[in-house]
């Protein structure tokens, strides 16, 4: 299980390693993963383990087509 503070350990590694490369495109896409991430923990505290990318997205974009749940 990776805890959410594992992989924004991980994002800021890979965010350090794209700037020290100079490769900015994948800096600053990481840097808003490591924010949307820090967002979702502030939204869900008791969260341990860390959400995929999509859950991330859902969670702060739950009214676009790809994350409606519809009840049958």
């Amino acid at each position: 299980m990776v805890t959410i503070r594992d992989q924004l350990q991980t994002y800021r590694s890979a965010l350090a390693e794209a700037q020290a490369k100079g490769d900015q495109a994948i800096a600053r896409k990481i840097d808003q993963q490591i924010r949307e991430l820090e967002e979702f923990q502030q939204r869900h505290p008791e969260e341990a383990e860390a959400p995929s990318p999509f859950e991330v997205f859902c969670d702060l974009n739950p009214s676009d087509i790809n994350c409606r749940v519809y009840d049958d």
